[in-house]
């Protein structure tokens, strides 16, 4: 596939996945051996239905979930992205009940596509600004 075309797929995986929790899309998209990497979260399951569970988690946490791409870079079978995220926390997360309060995170993913299907990505996001925002993790000390 071409350079433009990865990108899209990943356009997809946020439009349709994320955005739109259309989970025949994972179906679609994510080969049977797909892996994640994300060292917040490290014991994921794998595939499809590892990566559905993934999304409806952070979805279950986060209301109003809007996935945005910044910027992407294509090259061969891999496809660089910096995302935003914005939603609500409205669900519990690492025992902070639901705040109700605005969130804003960003983070970098790194696809590789092979035959039209996700086969492994690592994900780096701000997770301790999220953990901030939501007061499960105090802020530094002056």
């Amino acid at each position: 596939m071409s350079n433009e075309e990865n990108k899209m797929l990943v356009r997809r995986q946020f439009d349709e996945i994320w955005n739109g929790a259309n989970w025949a899309t994972v179906d679609e998209l994510y080969a049977p051996n797909y892996v994640n990497h994300d060292p917040y979260n490290p014991d994921q399951g794998t595939g499809p239905e590892g990566f559905k569970q993934r999304v409806s988690g952070y979805r279950s946490v986060l209301h109003g979930f809007d996935l945005r791409i910044e910027r992407q870079i294509a090259e061969g079978d891999m496809v660089e992205t910096h995302w935003s995220l914005r939603g609500t926390h409205g669900g519990p997360l690492e025992g902070t009940a639901p705040t109700g309060k605005s969130v804003f995170v960003d983070g970098q993913l790194l696809s590789r596509i092979v035959d039209g299907k996700f086969v492994e990505e690592w994900v780096h996001w701000d997770t301790l600004g999220l953990l901030r925002q939501i007061g499960a993790v105090p802020p530094p000390k002056a």
